[in-house]
């Protein structure tokens, strides 16, 4: 549980699978990320936590997947909420699902397609430990015009 002015000291490095990546596509750039981890989506043009990506223009790419850390997740929303509206990029962000009925989610204004896996998402963790799922659901949004939810089979993801 978050704690109101309780900064955030442990692993904050939590990392999508491939396999998770790929059922969405194939993209050009990742503004929260590692080289490794660019490397293994294939994924050409990154930002990582040296770079800040929070502080890169977006509007340059096409295709943008964004697995924010999580203690930065509405900053990452917003953002990605400012660089559709200008480029009507595919842009496809994973958060926690609970961060939906938030006052910070809904503030952000932003619309789209929620994917909602059947079972919780898999993670590495940065801190080289296995990954298994978290205590909370993830889901994957695409940012558009309108809303809408789209269920998935969790198999399919991974």
């Amino acid at each position: 549980m978050a704690i109101a002015g309780i900064k955030h000291v442990g692993d904050n490095e939590y990392y999508t699978h491939k396999t998770v990546v790929a059922y969405f596509g194939e993209f050009d750039y990742d503004p929260a990320t590692t080289k490794e981890k660019a490397e293994d989506f294939g994924i050409d043009n990154y930002d990582t936590i040296e770079t800040d990506g929070l502080s890169q223009d977006w509007t340059q790419y096409k295709s943008i997947w964004i697995n924010p850390p999580f203690t930065l997740k509405a900053e990452f929303i917003k953002k990605a909420w400012e660089t559709y509206l200008l480029s009507k990029a595919d842009i496809y962000i994973l958060f926690p699902i609970g961060f939906l009925t938030t006052k910070r989610f809904s503030d952000t204004g932003c619309k789209g397609k929620i994917y909602i896996p059947n079972g919780r998402l898999g993670f590495e963790s940065g801190l080289g430990k296995n990954g298994k799922s978290p205590a909370f659901g993830s889901i994957v949004m695409k940012l558009q015009d309108v809303n809408e939810v789209e269920f998935i089979i969790k198999n399919e993801l991974l």
